[in-house]
């Protein structure tokens, strides 16, 4: 993946892979959706020597690699293919500036490769009118004319060092491939692939971006009573200090019982119970942040990410408020989202009911999510 270029174009301080969409950098954003891919086994990432003023990136897979470009686009997936291991990988080639990568073109691009192509390039038909300047301007048929997008994926071993010493002219490597006589097959692209050159792309995209999310609710409201005895009593992974904790098949945790239900919910995937059963033994005295992380994996298969979430913890007893950051921030931790989208607080029921008269906690979770299709 090229990510290394300047973007002199786009007249902006920071060069266009490290500006954000939602709350993503764009370099991260094709890196995740790269790196995700059931049949990618290796990623190297080539970034500009002071990359290191824009952007930290987080590489907990041991298959990315990040190495330093060239002065050009030729030049730097030169230096990439130059560390790939010796394998006979197909090689995809994407432009960081293309944040509208996905999985289902890599499967396209994937499923068109045949034994008569050494490579697969998405294009889309030039739709404007076309004319060429020279001495005088003249028109240009438009029929057969197509842009060129990337990803581009290619046969293994089709491209080697010795490609790019002949052909450093070049401006895209299909057209190495097409320069050694080797046929190149084109699919239909999407304009949802279309590069960021000018303020105006950015902003283009940044609208179909947001045109593709759906934005989903979730309520989850969860309820246990106090032991009779003294025992541990945890809130949102927080122990507080109570003589009483939660009577539960868990470890009781009410307030991750509440939220791992308003994530399920969101994304219709039923509730707590649905995915680990009371009846099972396995799930005995179990941590909640398990039932968390589950829900969390699944939100993430259905391409979502929390925007807010807001909490209510009902009980007379323990006083909360002394809890509420350290909660807090442990639910950052957990959910991976800033404190400041989470809302936590704590009210009582004014002496009525179970929670008034101290036999229990009862919270209740809403959440706001985004999937992006």
């Amino acid at each position: 993946m090229v990510a290394a270029g300047k973007g002199s174009r786009l007249q902006s301080k920071v060069p266009k892979q490290y500006l954000k969409i939602g709350d993503h950098q764009i370099v991260d954003i094709c890196i995740n959706m790269i790196s995700s891919h059931k049949f990618c086994k290796y990623l190297i990432v080539v970034l500009d020597k002071d990359y290191s003023k824009y952007y930290k990136f987080k590489n907990t897979k041991k298959n990315i690699v990040f190495i330093t470009g060239g002065k050009s686009r030729h030049e730097s997936v030169f230096k990439a293919i130059k560390v790939l291991p010796k394998n006979n990988f197909l090689l995809l080639i994407h432009d960081a500036a293309r944040p509208g990568i996905d999985h289902i073109i890599i499967d396209k691009l994937i499923n068109s490769l045949s034994k008569e192509f050494s490579g697969v390039v998405p294009t889309l038909p030039i739709n404007d009118s076309i004319i060429k300047k020279d001495k005088i301007l003249s028109s240009v048929k438009r029929e057969n004319l197509y842009r060129i997008q990337t990803p581009q994926i290619f046969s293994a071993n089709v491209l080697s060092l010795k490609d790019f010493d002949k052909n450093n002219e070049a401006t895209d490597e299909s057209e190495i491939i097409i320069k050694k006589n080797k046929k190149v097959k084109i699919i239909k692209g999407n304009e949802k692939l279309h590069k960021i050159t000018t303020e105006w792309d950015y902003k283009f995209l940044m609208n179909i971006f947001d045109t593709q999310n759906n934005i989903r609710t979730g309520n989850g409201f969860d309820v246990h009573a106090f032991t009779k005895e003294p025992s541990k009593l945890i809130l949102g992974g927080v122990i507080i200090d109570y003589q009483f904790g939660l009577k539960g098949h868990s470890d009781a945790d009410v307030l991750l019982h509440s939220i791992t239900d308003a994530i399920l919910g969101s994304i219709s995937m039923g509730d707590i119970g649905t995915h680990f059963p009371p009846n099972e033994s396995k799930w005995k005295n179990a941590n909640s942040s398990i039932f968390l992380k589950k829900s969390l994996k699944l939100l993430k298969e259905k391409n979502g990410e929390i925007n807010n979430l807001d909490i209510t913890i009902i009980c007379e007893e323990p006083k909360i408020s002394t809890y509420t950051k350290e909660i807090q921030k442990n639910l950052s931790k957990l959910l991976n989202i800033k404190e400041e989208k989470i809302s936590l607080k704590a009210t009582t029921t004014e002496g009525l009911g179970f929670t008034g008269r101290k036999e229990g906690i009862a919270v209740m979770s809403n959440i706001l999510v985004n999937i992006k299709s």
